[in-house]
């Protein structure tokens, strides 16, 4: 080729079609040997032709179509494209320049064309190659830099328009491969920087019958709807072994299917049946039996009906209104309230609230079930009462929240606005807002359900009533009055709460633990196998849940210590058992059994705790007990699957799950002995809700610092633990970055790096448990400076000084550790002084679980 074929080729449309052909040279076979395809092996010997000007496109920034003059079919004077069947040193005579097809071999998967052909940009040329195959279904996978053309026999089976990187195997194709010789034609075209492409034929195996396999296409009709069709590449009665299965989802709830049928994969387009008169976003699933006894699978998103938009507010004006039912509940009744308070913080525009009667129009939020919202969404009867999940969803410009009467539509309403509207509540004091000046949507699909059913966040700033409804925290120890109301627990440890030893010992001395032969109620229990034990037991917890009925769970449980009653019947059980949980369940079994009868709908809760944490060989719990497994003995460095210090907690915990109709979990996220103090646990908090949740747990209490604020990093684990106990898939660390901007501002960076920075202090080696202390290797001074370096940042940075008190408070640990570990160099250098400050100004009282006398005995060393 000379100098001139390796430019683009200069000329008019027209003069293309004088082009002509001198054909010298043999033929030329493409692949040497007995070798046949589809063998896998990306195809190296190629002849080239190239290049040809492509012109370049109006707006370089738009690339939805192939450049200005990718369309001329440069070989009409041989046949076409159609026809192409080449041999090495053909020539192409056009205006003077000869262009040769040309061998060229690949030296690894990639075609550099940029070598082969020419560096310049806008420009094209065409690849050919030849090969024998053994004929049948095959996947062509092809990747390409940039937009790329392919006929395959002389049949064009894929387009690709746009500029892309070269990325191998990222179209899969499927062809039919003729028995014998086969001619493969590529057009691939330059935009800019890179050329090139690469190919080959995979033989069918069920790992690339992928989602990427396009063996099928969607067709959008006039009136608003879809046709599924066969993909132009393949053909059906070569790849089907039996009819397509055809399900349509709605893509924001695929778990919902809108229709479904069966499909021959005939050259004939199945009409999907989805309401066109509304719009809708789907997801098209496909399962296709192929050839080969294999399964091809795809998803294919689409929309259908009018897209027209629906302004739900602008400028302060709103044409909505929200509707409640005659009949709502005082949960749905809160929501709605909810809802018209921060769309109007959000907009400006104040929606009122309609409850009961008709509705005109259709620019209405149903909140809740009702018979106008049935009617205009076709919905079935309303969801039970105690029903959690929820569900929001568009009809043309009219929304519907539903879900349960309880809680449900209640946490759609909290989701809809944190969701479309970026609404968070992070503290009851910090509740974040984004304004706007106008809100439309063509649609809005979601639905969700929790992971765990009980959720109790035991943190000081989680016991908030509203805070704790708008975070859909549902569970509580104490009984509180909270929209939607609570899962709450009545009490723990009440062996002795409900037979005081100040009333009973001196008279029953056989009630309580028989330790070293004698009788004592001194830091004692039961004696779990006395009858007269379980009669007085009984009727004081049945006067108890007469006097207390709002509870979900009353707890009848060891007291917080150990010395399980020694005697022969009580040791027997436990012998037997393996374990002492045997006779504390075999008593606990008895009680449910009886309060069984007057409140059917309750349960009796019990601890596997400390001496009571494995489980019995051969007793069961009743259906109405519920074991609450606590994991105070454990690792918090690592989630309890990866560290060896947790695996006899682990196997507690499976042999619960097994056994327990209903498992509570009672979990920890704090150091007891130091709240505020760091404690790098973020890392678990997920995997081990998650692994309880495997583990079929009803419910978790996550229990913290929960007598006083200042604990280390309280406003961000409760709002995490929150999210986390709702969804425990939740991605946590994008929860995190989301709180720390929200809440902290522009401090939010040099937060997130101390946070990391404090994390980073674990190794695999590292172990920390409830009573991390402040000499622990892990708080080294190079630490130490370097988050103090970082706080430093934050607080000069911060916007506000509201936010710069969130980053002081925030600093509280770092400064307690650094006077528990020098408190000379912490009064001199002033960290004691800012110390008292923050805790004055944030009304701080607990600095551990003990409570005041700690705290006073902190600042008695400090000031000594």
């Amino acid at each position: 080729m000379n100098d001139a074929a390796r430019r683009p080729v200069q000329g008019s449309v027209a003069g293309l079609w004088a082009l002509a052909f001198l054909t010298i040279g043999a033929a030329w076979p493409a692949i040497a040997g007995p070798s046949r395809e589809p063998s896998g092996r990306y195809v190296s010997r190629w002849l080239l032709l190239g290049p040809f000007e492509a012109g370049r496109p109006e707006l370089p920034e738009v690339d939805a179509t192939h450049l200005p003059k990718f369309e001329i079919d440069f070989l009409a004077g041989a046949g076409g494209e159609r026809q192409a069947r080449p041999r090495p040193g053909d020539v192409l005579i056009f205006e003077g320049d000869r262009i040769a097809w040309t061998p060229h071999e690949a030296r690894g998967e990639n075609v550099d064309l940029d070598a082969a052909l020419s560096g310049a940009d806008y420009v094209l040329g065409y690849a050919y190659t030849e090969f024998d195959a053994l004929g049948g279904p095959a996947i062509l996978a092809l990747g390409s830099n940039d937009g790329v053309r392919v006929w395959l026999n002389g049949r064009r089976l894929w387009d690709f328009p746009h500029g892309r990187g070269l990325t191998l195997d990222e179209d899969l194709l499927p062809v039919v491969l003729e028995p014998g010789l086969n001619r493969l034609l590529l057009k691939i075209e330059e935009r800019g920087n890179r050329w090139g492409f690469a190919c080959r034929l995979l033989p069918l195996r069920q790992d690339v019958l992928s989602e990427d396999l396009r063996l099928f296409e969607l067709q959008p009709r006039p009136d608003g709807q879809a046709e599924l069709r066969w993909a132009p590449a393949a053909e059906p009665a070569a790849w089907l072994a039996g009819p397509v299965r055809v399900n349509v989802v709605r893509r924001r709830r695929p778990e919902e299917v809108v229709w479904a049928s069966s499909w021959s994969g005939a050259r004939e387009p199945l009409r999907l049946g989805v309401d066109a008169g509304v719009y809708g976003e789907y997801l098209l699933r496909l399962e296709a039996p192929v050839a080969g006894g294999l399964l091809a699978q795809a998803t294919i998103p689409f929309v259908a009906g009018p897209s027209g938009e629906h302004v739900l507010f602008e400028a302060g004006r709103s044409d909505y209104r929200i509707y409640l039912a005659a009949e709502a509940s005082e949960a749905e009744r809160w929501g709605a309230e909810e809802l018209k308070r921060w769309l109007q913080e959000a907009g400006g525009a104040e929606l009122p609230i309609q409850t009961g009667g008709e509705i005109e129009g259709d620019r209405v939020i149903f909140v809740g079930w009702s018979p106008p919202a049935a009617r205009r969404f076709g919905l079935g009867q309303p969801p039970a009462e105690a029903d959690e999940s929820f569900l929001y969803r568009s009809l043309g410009p009219s929304i519907v929240i539903l879900g349960g009467r309880q809680r449900g539509t209640m946490y759609g309403v909290m989701t809809f606005l944190e969701r479309e509207f970026g609404c968070r509540w992070y503290t009851p004091r910090v509740t974040v807002v984004p304004r706007r000046e106008r809100f439309a949507f063509r649609a809005v699909d979601h639905a969700e359900a929790p992971g765990i059913r009980v959720r109790n966040d035991f943190y000081f700033e989680a016991f908030d009533s509203i805070w704790a409804a708008r975070n859909k925290v549902n569970g509580a120890m104490s009984y509180r009055e909270q929209p939607g109301g609570v899962e709450a627990y009545w009490a723990v440890h009440t062996f002795y709460p409900l037979l005081p030893p100040e009333t009973y010992f001196a008279d029953h001395p056989e009630y309580y633990s028989l330790i070293e032969g004698r009788r004592t109620a001194d830091r004692a229990q039961l004696c779990l196998t006395n009858p007269d034990v379980l009669e007085r037991l009984t009727a004081r917890l049945l006067e108890i849940m007469r006097a207390n009925p709002k509870y979900l769970i009353y707890s009848v449980s060891q007291n917080d210590w150990r010395n399980p009653c020694q005697c022969d019947r009580c040791q027997a059980i436990a012998r037997a058992e393996e374990s002492e949980a045997g006779p504390v369940l075999g008593f606990v079994n008895q009680v449910a059994e009886r309060v069984e009868r007057e409140f059917p709908d309750k349960f009796i809760g019990t601890l596997a705790y400390q001496y009571t944490r494995r489980p019995p060989k051969t007793l069961r719990p009743r259906r109405n007990v519920v074991i609450r497994l606590c994991s105070i003995e454990a690792c918090f460095a690592h989630d309890f699957t990866a560290c060896p210090e947790n695996a006899e907690f682990l196997d507690d915990l499976k042999g619960w799950a097994r056994i327990a109709p209903r498992l509570y979990i009672w979990d920890y996220v704090v150091n007891f002995s130091h709240y505020v103090m760091p404690y790098p646990n973020f890392r678990v908090l997920k995997p081990n809700i998650r692994t309880f949740r495997d583990h079929h747990a009803i419910g978790i209490m996550e229990q913290a610092a929960y007598q006083s604020r200042g604990g280390e990093w309280a406003e961000l684990r409760a709002y995490v633990l929150a999210k986390l106990l709702w969804n425990p898939e939740a991605d946590d660390q994008a929860v995190v970055d989301d709180f720390l901007a929200g809440y902290y501002g522009r401090a939010a960076p040099a937060l997130r790096r101390y946070f990391d920075l404090l994390h980073n202090q674990l190794t695999p080696a590292t172990h920390i448990h409830l009573g991390l202390r402040p000499d622990d290797p892990i708080f080294s001074e190079p630490f130490i400076d370097a988050a103090d370096a970082l706080f430093d940042v934050a607080e000069t940075v911060a916007e506000t000084e509201d936010i710069r008190a969130r980053v002081e408070l925030a600093r509280l640990p770092l400064l307690y550790l650094k006077c528990r570990r020098d408190p000379a160099r912490a009064r001199r250098d002033g960290s004691y002084e800012r110390l008292r400050a923050i805790e004055a100004r944030e009304g701080v009282t607990h600095y551990a679980e003990a409570g005041p006398p700690h705290r006073e005995a902190f600042h008695a060393m400090m000031n000594r």
